[in-house]
């Protein structure tokens, strides 16, 4: 099966409905099914066969969402890359992740890509680099084929790669009921769309809604979306919901059409949820998932004692509470349809993973309450989460080991209110080094080389020892 052609089957009848809103245009089905009728075209041209890897690297925009149904549709695997990922990380991504090829709009393009021809419609060039010529066969079980691979650090520094099977990505979609998104209805949805795009434009594509666009950045741009068009759902990253409350330019007028609002990636902090419903009158709703696993809770509930969950497991979900202690709280491990079918780096299936009985360990730690709400605690992992993007610490501890200066360190997230954590980095400088002046700005600088963005530690902190715990090993959390 192909999950771009089970999305066409249930738009047929649905060619005039409005499938994207992106910077004043409006696209309807047919045509944006036209546009990735005409990328697939040209990938056959190009030669890339089914099973091929594409690497895609441009903004959010209709043009990115064509081009990356385009690869879905051809029957090569889609790799998302983030516009923040700097040269290096990148060139690492590449070599390590075997890339066919890498399209990219012409913000991101070098001068020895080649030209892809792309629709009429498009605003902006796009342009195909060539790498491997051999395409490498993901094998998993009962002949699924390959769709997504989304590149990612593990908790120990080794790079992964995400594998989802057209298979796997139908299944968690079609469980997907609790997100009670119809044909026609407007979802403005403010993420980046390299780390959501299974859920949530898949799954909003396939039930026949209508994605609108929020250009970068959106606090520039939220209010004449919101003027704009008859927003019914918002899906964005708890700051934005912060953004929105604080703002005085977001009147309770232009959510007044606004049905339902989620919260995803991180945490959401029940002072915001509660001033959300207090300006707008629309209940916060938080959910929880993950790239393994897809999203597996959502919290529906209008009741104020319920909203530091995140919600109820929809009903294809089960879950288990390892280790629980006398109140209840564990290790939170699922188990349902759709969850990832491999890891690629180093190549493990899903049930070498996650053993035979297949529940994956989330790393967080929780528990249920009652009514079968469940809350979230702390983390098992040594994970940073920065609006609802995971940041490991040893990635970035890796780098600065590197660095000459750096006799040891350790990496931790900082509570930033509606950001979630931000990365801060102590350093213990090594013999014989004085550091200069601007010595923080410097390490700064230097991470901006290896690491994303979003990645480089906000604060440097010099110390004169890393705490160590009896066996030796760097303590984790200040």
């Amino acid at each position: 099966m192909n999950i771009y052609q089970r999305i066409v089957e249930a738009n047929n009848g649905n060619d005039d409905g409005i499938a994207i809103c992106d910077r004043g245009r409006r696209f309807t089905y047919s045509e944006l099914f036209r546009n990735v009728d005409f990328i697939v075209d040209r990938l056959k041209k190009n030669g890339l066969d089914a099973g091929a890897r594409v690497a895609v690297l441009a903004g959010d925009s209709m043009e990115y969402l064509a081009v990356t149904l385009g690869v879905l549709a051809s029957g090569c695997v889609v790799v998302p890359v983030s516009t923040c990922v700097p040269e290096h990380e990148l060139r690492i991504m590449l070599s390590e992740m075997n890339i066919n090829a890498l399209i990219c709009s012409e913000t991101y393009h070098r001068e020895e890509d080649s030209t892809l021809t792309v629709p009429d419609a498009f605003r902006e060039r796009y342009y195909i680099r060539f790498f491997s010529c051999s395409t490498q066969p993901i094998i998993l079980p009962e002949e699924k084929q390959a769709a997504y691979i989304r590149y990612s650090s593990g908790t120990t520094g080794s790079r992964k790669g995400v594998v989802l099977s057209h298979a796997s990505i139908w299944e968690r979609l079609n469980v997907c009921q609790d997100l009670n998104i119809g044909r026609g209805e407007q979802v403005l949805r403010i993420l980046d769309v390299t780390f959501h795009f299974i859920v949530p434009d898949l799954l909003f594509l396939l039930r026949g809604a209508c994605i609108v666009i929020c250009p970068s950045p959106a606090e520039s741009h939220l209010e004449d979306l919101l003027k704009e068009y008859e927003i019914e759902f918002l899906y964005a990253v708890p700051y934005y919901y912060h953004w929105l409350i604080t703002s005085d330019l977001i009147l309770p007028e232009l959510l007044q059409k606004v049905k339902y609002a989620f919260s995803v990636s991180m945490n959401l902090d029940s002072a915001d949820a509660i001033a959300f419903r207090e300006k707008f009158n629309i209940p916060l709703m938080q959910t929880y998932g993950s790239i393994e696993t897809g999203l597996v809770c959502v919290n529906t509930s209008d009741r104020l004692d319920k909203v530091n969950s995140v919600g109820c497991l929809q009903a294809a979900y089960h879950l288990r509470l390892a280790d629980a202690d006398d109140s209840g709280t564990g290790k939170i491990l699922l188990n349902g349809p759709g969850f990832f079918d491999a890891y690629l780096t180093p190549f493990q299936l899903r049930t070498d993973v996650c053993g035979e009985d297949v529940y994956f360990n989330t790393g967080d730690i929780g528990r249920m309450d009652e009514d079968g709400y469940l809350y979230l605690t702390s983390r098992t992992k040594n994970v940073i989460n920065y609006c609802g993007i995971k940041v490991f610490a040893s990635e970035i501890e890796a780098v600065l080991r590197e660095h000459p200066w750096v006799g040891g360190c350790r990496v931790y997230g900082q509570n930033a209110g509606s950001f979630g954590e931000v990365p801060v980095a102590e350093i213990a400088v090594a013999a014989g080094i004085v550091l200069m002046e601007n010595w923080e700005e410097a390490l700064r600088e230097y991470c901006s080389r290896y690491l994303a963005l979003y990645k480089v530690p906000k604060l440097f902190r010099q110390v004169e020892m890393l705490p160590r715990s009896s066996g030796a090993k760097i303590l984790r959390r200040p």
